[in-house]
Parts: structure tokens; sequence; C-alpha cells
């Protein structure tokens, strides 16, 4: 045989099924052995090296997870798909990415492909909780109905599905607990849309902590502003040109790290020192973090490890009949230069 012999090959001239090929070469100890050293002796003869596509035609699965994300420009989605696919690179399996638009309804186009692809397990994150979605739970329910579904979603979502959740109300509480410690009695929220129920949980958690501490919740510390640099810069800019400097907020909490970073160099670019002047806290404690000037105090929502057991489970749930269930990860604030914490105590 010059070309190189395929499963069928071997199957005819050992006398055998493709399936019986399969499990000779995955050991199967339920194959006779008679019929196993017969196999095995072709196999031996043509040099045969498996195909994973012919083993996953056989076995009706794939070895791969879907991971369905929002543009992975995002560095906080881009953290998830690495560690989704060195968990599951660590697991003999593979990961294909699909994704979507922001706040978009879950096209029927999308949920047909992954269940064509005969996919082993699919991960949703992003945007896809944050607007009027009456398509969710039918497209997730329907792809449940052919492999176990898994999504990072905020703590408040109900799916029926594996609920990967992240603390996003704590999230805004941190920053406000420490920063009161250090002094401040007036703390602005700046970024996000108040469209999303993304920025409007942890506005919520935002202003909760403020009440509690019976902290000043005055609306103009709070700018509805996007999610990037340039947001973080207008956003500054809008709120402090705005109120007399008697007035200015002496802390300022981002929706993200990239805001932080237009902040800060809006109040540097307004002859304002760092922390001295203005403290701040960002969100997703971004690998930059550690290398501004000064470092950026942040809170970390844990994406790799929420991805990382979002992998395991979906590996787990192709074994079990229990697919819906939710595992709350909680937020941490890693504490840096830009909080202002050496500079101790200080009556603001």
């Amino acid at each position: 045989m010059s070309r190189k012999a395929t499963i069928y090959d071997i199957a005819r001239e050992a006398g055998v099924s493709t399936a019986t090929v399969t499990r000779v070469v995955r050991r199967d100890p339920h194959v006779r052995e008679a019929t196993r050293q017969r196999v095995q002796q072709v196999i031996d003869a043509h040099d045969y090296t498996p195909s994973l596509s012919a083993q996953n035609l056989e076995s009706g699965r794939s070895r791969t997870l879907a991971v369905v994300l929002p543009v992975i420009s995002n560095l906080y989605f881009n953290r998830i798909l690495d560690a989704a696919y060195w968990e599951a690179e660590k697991n003999h399996c593979s990961i294909r990415l699909f994704q979507t638009m922001e706040n978009q309804a879950i096209s029927s186009e999308l949920v047909s492909e992954l269940i064509r692809c005969r996919m082993d397990g699919v991960l949703f994150a992003g945007s896809i909780w944050s607007a009027d979605r009456d398509d969710l739970n039918f497209a997730l329910n329907k792809l449940g109905k052919y492999m176990p579904v898994a999504t990072i979603c905020p703590p408040d979502v109900s799916l029926e599905c594996i609920c990967i959740q992240s603390d996003l109300v704590n999230c805004s509480r941190l920053p406000v607990r420490h920063l009161h410690t250090l002094g401040h009695r007036r703390i602005a929220f700046l970024g996000g849309s108040m469209h999303s129920k993304d920025t409007s949980r942890r506005g919520e958690g935002f202003l909760e902590q403020l009440r509690l501490m019976n902290l000043s919740d005055d609306p103009a510390y709070h700018v509805d502003a996007g999610y990037d640099m340039e947001s973080g810069e207008r956003a500054v800019l809008r709120m402090l040109s705005g109120l007399d400097s008697s007035r200015w907020p002496t802390a300022i909490v981002t929706f993200n790290d990239l805001v932080a970073l237009g902040a800060m160099k809006q109040l540097k670019r307004m002859g304002l020192s760092l922390p001295r002047d203005m403290a701040i806290i960002g969100c997703d404690n971004q690998f930059f973090c550690a290398y501004t000037d000064p470092s950026l105090t942040s809170v970390d929502l844990h994406p790799e490890e929420m991805a990382q057991s979002a992998v395991r489970e979906l590996l787990l749930a192709r074994e079990s009949s229990s697919r819906s269930f939710a595992i709350v990860r909680e937020a941490t604030l890693v504490i840096r230069e830009s909080c202002g914490a050496h500079l101790g105590f200080r009556r603001l």
C-alpha cells in the first residue's frame, strides 16, 4: 500500500469494524485478545497512526470545547481564552473560538454550528446577559440537549447551565471600604455604560457601600463614560471641570484598568500628584498595573481561575447528568501605590 493507511483500510484488512480498530487503539479492555492481536498486527504492518477526526467520528465526540466571546482585543477576554486553552490542553482537549457581537442575540446559526461540530462543551463569557435577552435561555437550553454549557457571568444571573459567577457587586465595594480606611470621604466612580447591567451592578455595589459608610453619593461623582483609556480621560475632564475644586473627589474608582489609565493621564495633565492629590483604583488587575506610575491598585476578578474552573466542569459534565449549578468566585483587592496606602490615614 503506497499511500498512508486509513482506519478503513485497517478495518477491512483485519476483518473488523472501524469501531473495533478505535477500541484497539485506545486499549479498550473489552476487546477479545485474539481480535486485539489481529488488529494490532495490521496496525504495526502499516505503521498506522490514528486520525483524531476518525476517532471522534467513532466516539461521537470532538474532544473540543467551544469558547464564545465578544472581541478578544479586550485584555480581560484574552485572559479567559488563554486560561481556557491551557486548561483544555492539560486535559488533552482543544479549544475553538467563536465570536459574537456585544449585547447581541445568540444567533440560531451559531447554535446550529456548535451542535453540528459535535463540541464536547461550550463556554460563554462577555456581555451576553447585559441586555434584555429573551433568547438567552432558549439558546442555552437547546445547546444543553447536546452538550454541557458553562457561562462566566454575574452572581444574579439565573441560567440553566454551569454558572461560574464573578462577584461584580463586591468588586465595587472593596475599593470604597479600602479608601474609607485611608481617610477618603468623597469618592467618585467613572466608566462603563449605565445601559449595561454589568455597569449597573458595579454601580449598585458602589452606592450601597457609600450609604453603609454614610459617605456622599453626589451624582456629579458618577460619570457614565465607556470602557477605554480615552473614556477615562474624558470622564475626569468632564467631572472636574463641572465642579468647584473644593468639591472635587479625593479618590476615584474606575470601571476597569483601561479607564484608570486614561484618568491618571488626565489628572497628571491637570497638575495633580497621584496619589497625594487624588487616589485611584482600577478593576481587572491587568498585567500592566504593576508598571504604571504610580503602580495601579486594582480589583482582581480572577478570570483565569474562572476559565479553568469552567473547562474542568465542562469536562466532568460530559460524564454526569447534573449540568446546572453555580460557583461564585470572590473578588480580591490588589493594593499598590495609586490608592495611597503607603501614605497612611489622612484627614481629607
